[in-house]
């Protein structure tokens, strides 16, 4: 009896304290809030600005979680599944179109209308606001950037070739032409075309005068003349001994190639060049960026985009919340002060 007294009281004694632990999340009075990315190398970024808005509204806690691509929308579509999505997350322009016409994201093309009606129109681009609108016309979520496709190059590669470096006036022919003469200066790769969309063959398909979507979106244009004089182009540059053929890419990455001066010069994205710099330091001072190269004699066609045979594929992000969230009208507050003045310039 004596022992059982002692756990009986030794309970009685823990159930206000597990009680406590339980409810330390909701005893501080705070509006916890999940802000769900998919780029760790963003992560400070998007913590600064959660801190410039908790600094403001000291009610409310942001959990900036991150985790990989993959991950990310394995765990985005379960979870809008169930109707347990996070507060706040990045929403990406090939995605946007499946998570706003089943309704699962909220509609924010009135967000701004007590500051300005027009405030979509008069700070963010056609292309942001494109990227960020569903099939109706609306906005599902506040343009959070702009990226860009650059041409990349090594400027020792070049040098050793007697190869002058890319300028704005440079054509498909050049491309070719300078890969030839620094591989066979150097014995490294010239340019190395990777299949890829947005960093490849769609980038030359509209610089041929081609399109991959007509303008209203609803139809492909893969065999549009253009379209197919591009890609072309592209995909047959992978059968010359200057390129890599994509048995190579399947083992190595484009940007770890020519960061470890495999070859002379490579597409890439803006936002993955933050992350090379960081691992290749040894790279500094010997590469370069320029304007992609032109198609000199471009196909007209009434779909294409008006362009003297210069293209590149802008993407772009936005920060969207669930449009049956439990936290709704918070986190509409907040992705709202991601879309200011301030939040971008941080």
């Amino acid at each position: 009896m004596r022992k059982l007294s002692r756990m009986a009281a030794v309970i009685l004694v823990l159930i206000p304290l597990l009680s406590l632990i339980g409810c330390s999340s909701s005893a501080d009075k705070k509006t916890h809030l999940t802000f769900q990315i998919w780029d760790v190398y963003q992560r400070p970024g998007m913590q600064a600005i959660c801190d410039a808005y908790t600094a403001k509204h000291p009610d409310v806690v942001i959990d900036v979680q991150a985790t990989s691509w993959s991950e990310y929308w394995t765990k985005l579509e379960a979870s809008g599944e169930s109707n347990t999505m996070p507060d706040i997350f990045w929403m990406h322009t090939n995605q946007l179109l499946y998570y706003a016409d089943f309704g699962m994201l909220a509609d924010v093309t009135d967000l701004y209308d007590d500051v300005d009606p027009n405030y979509y129109e008069e700070h963010f681009s056609e292309i942001s606001r494109s990227n960020a609108s569903g099939s109706d016309g609306r906005l599902y979520g506040v343009p959070k950037d702009k990226d860009n496709g650059l041409l990349v190059y090594n400027k020792e590669m070049f040098d050793a070739a007697d190869v002058p470096y890319p300028t704005d006036d440079w054509t498909w022919e050049d491309l070719v032409d300078a890969s030839r003469k620094i591989h066979d200066e150097t014995g490294k790769y010239g340019f190395m075309a990777y299949n890829d969309d947005q960093l490849g063959y769609w980038c030359f398909a509209y610089q041929a005068g081609g399109h991959i979507l007509t303008a209203d979106r609803t139809k492909a244009g893969y065999t549009n003349p253009g379209t197919v004089k591009g890609i072309e182009f592209y995909v047959n540059m992978q059968k010359e001994d200057w390129c890599p053929d994509q048995t190579y890419f399947a083992e190595t990455a484009p940007g770890t190639a020519f960061f470890s001066e495999e070859g002379a010069m490579y597409l890439e994205g803006n936002w993955n060049l933050p992350q090379l710099m960081e691992n290749y330091p040894k790279m500094r001072g010997k590469w370069d960026l320029a304007k992609l190269p032109r198609c000199a004699d471009t196909i007209e066609d009434s779909e294409s985009l008006d362009q003297d045979g210069r293209a590149t594929m802008s993407n772009g992000l936005c920060y969207s919340t669930a449009a049956h969230g439990k936290k709704r009208d918070i986190a509409l507050d907040v992705i709202k002060f991601f879309g200011s003045e301030e939040a971008q310039r941080i």
